[in-house]
């Protein structure tokens, strides 16, 4: 084989390798143009397809534009208005800044550019691939339109390799979304072989994520939350856990206007919403993170996909927290809506004898336990009525719980009264819930306010186990035969070194016994046959700051009643009664313990109404 002697590129072929650097699909050409678009100050801007943006990508806008001389020199290799010298790059403010995106443009398909910095003083530039562009007075307003055409028609071992037009425009579909997303005062319009696709007027940061991402959805579900701390501020569009997608494509991350692929950020929303949805589901949420310029570095990534930041500690802490502080919120408001006010103590309850129940009952460990939230209770009515109007059944039996009249304020129980029995009142005009059966092996079934409740006995003493071993509520019990395990990795008995302090908090005592170690002591719930929950949770080794969390769900979990499990009246009534009155109406792995079907539902599902 003849050695193969190493030479220097022809300039043309330099150029359009260059560019396939930057420009691999219509896409890429789209997000380009946009960046200048939104660059130059843009507040209405529309983009053109043809062929899904093979044949014609057009973009116009009403920027400030460019002159003669600007004009002249935009298509040319690294001309650029965003920086000057290398320093710059630490202070960077513009989503362009490398001066590559026209260059490449125009090495791989036709461009015409059109602008004017004041109305009617337009020139125009037209370039084709290894030619040299002509400029020439042109008309127009203030603004710029790119143009354009058979994108690497000239450039065949790349061209081959695009997709369907159809494909093509649906990625161009979605770089206009990226785009439009963190700017909403902007006004954005896009059309597809003259058939409009996508209009997004200026909005507020709720309403612009409703128009492009889901249309469809009720805007009561949304919130825009707010985060700030060194060196960064932060807007987090999020929905409500009673919508979520089986995907993340809808947990997005936006720094400093661009979308970008930051794994620390999306990872830190996704722990924000852990426990208020269930396994196998995501939140919608969208974080618009401002960081200070000298503290994020794109230039790592030739689509600018990615970034290093320096203060990503304290910004994982920032969204966290305003999730967490509006879901933890929202949850409180929930309780509210479902909390029914206390009245005579003897109603509903069948006899007065059930005053004792609260000292405990053994199917429910822990059920003595004083607990009632009276700072939900305190909410006003029509701060819960948030359900609109118009919104069909499926999404009645999703949006968890509502007030449906029932009164906002919650009396104390009467002293000696059971926490949770069936006293408790549904309205102001004295009718408690009626307790009707146990369905389907977990299912308890009550009538309240008109409405039939399903609850899933083992989800709500799931989460009442729960709430009692967060508040340290749940004592610890020594064993008294220690368990004794053998770590399965060396990588297990180092975590268990490092972690045995906060398994002790946890209830779960452990002790080193030459190569093995002895489960002294477990949480008071779990039953003598259960203690192997502790081996599960040490198997699962969740992070630190989670592991009281893991810990308080596993025990929960596998203490709580059972599928199948026959519960006595007076026990399911206790048990309804609490569940009404839980500050967060869902299992700790994100489950609704409630289901509501109202008369109008249940009516419709017959046919009584059409």
């Amino acid at each position: 084989m003849e050695r193969a002697r190493i030479r220097i590129l022809e300039p043309e072929t330099a150029k359009r390798i260059a560019a396939g650097e930057v420009i691999d699909r219509p896409a890429a050409a789209l997000r380009e143009l946009l960046d200048n678009a939104l660059d130059a100050g843009a507040t209405g801007i529309s983009v053109e397809l043809e062929g899904g943006g093979v044949e014609l990508l057009r973009v116009a806008d009403d920027g400030c534009g460019m002159d003669r001389d600007d004009l002249s020199l935009s298509v040319l290799p690294h001309a650029t208005s965003k920086i000057r010298v290398a320093d710059d790059l630490l202070s960077l403010s513009t989503l362009g800044f490398r001066g590559e995106a026209l260059a490449s443009i125009a090495a791989v398909a036709e461009l015409e550019i059109s602008s004017a910095v004041r109305d009617d003083e337009a020139w125009r530039l037209s370039s084709r691939p290894g030619r040299e562009p002509k400029l020439e007075p042109w008309r127009g307003s203030r603004g710029t339109v790119a143009t354009v055409r058979g994108l690497f028609e000239s450039f065949p071992a790349r061209k081959k390799f695009l997709k369907r037009p159809s494909s093509e425009a649906a990625a161009c579909r979605q770089v206009f979304v990226d785009k439009a997303l963190p700017f909403p005062s902007v006004s954005f319009r896009l059309s597809s072989g003259g058939k409009p696709l996508l209009t997004l007027p200026g909005a507020d940061p709720v309403g612009r994520v409703l128009a492009a991402c889901a249309p469809d959805q009720p805007a009561v579900f949304w919130r825009e939350l707010v985060a700030e701390g060194p060196g960064f501020s932060a807007r987090i569009v999020a929905a409500l856990p009673d919508i979520y997608r089986t995907d993340r494509k809808q947990l997005q991350v936006f720094v400093n206007r661009r979308r970008v692929q930051e794994y620390g950020i999306a990872q830190a929303i996704e722990y924000a919403y852990r426990g208020a949805l269930p396994g196998g589901a995501w939140p919608y949420a969208y974080a618009f993170i401002d960081v200070d310029p000298s503290l994020a570095d794109f230039n790592i990534h030739p689509a600018k996909k990615e970034v290093r930041l320096r203060n990503l500690d304290d910004i994982r802490g920032g969204v966290i927290g305003a999730i967490r502080s509006w879901l933890g919120d929202r949850s409180r408001l929930a309780s509210a809506g479902l909390s029914l006010p206390m009245g005579d103590r003897s109603a509903d309850t069948g006899s007065g004898a059930d005053a004792d129940a609260g000292a405990g009952d053994p199917l429910f460990p822990g059920f003595g336990y004083d607990r009632h939230p009276g700072d939900a209770a305190s909410v006003a009515g029509d701060e819960l009525m948030e359900r609109p109007e118009g919104i069909g059944s499926a999404w009645r039996a999703r949006i968890m719980p509502q007030s449906h009249g029932g009164q906002a304020g919650a009396e104390e129980p009467p002293a000696g009264s059971p926490a949770g029995s069936a006293t408790v009142q549904a309205s102001g005009d004295g009718r408690g819930f009626r307790y009707l059966g146990q369905a389907l092996g977990v299912f308890l079934v009550a009538e309240m306010d008109g409405e039939l409740l399903l609850l899933d006995m083992h989800a709500a003493h799931e989460r009442m186990l729960f709430d009692d071993l967060m508040a340290g509520k749940v004592p610890s019990q020594e064993l008294l035969v220690p368990v004794v395990y053998e770590p399965e990795s060396a990588e297990e008995e180092r975590w268990l070194e490092a972690h045995a302090g906060a398994l002790a908090t946890a209830g779960f005592r452990l002790e080193r016994d030459g190569p093995s170690w002895l489960l002294l002591s477990v949480p008071s719930l779990l039953s003598g046959g259960k203690t192997g929950a502790a081996f599960e949770l040490i198997r699962s080794r969740p992070e630190p700051a989670e592991l009281l969390r893991e810990a308080a769900a596993t025990v929960a979990c596998r203490s709580a009643v059972m599928d199948g499990d026959s519960l006595d009246e007076r026990t399911a009534r206790e048990l309804i009664g609490r569940a009404l009155r839980l500050p967060d109406q869902r299992c700790p792995h994100g489950r609704p313990i409630w289901v509501r079907l109202g008369r109008d539902e249940l009516y419709r599902a017959v046919r009584r109404l059409v």
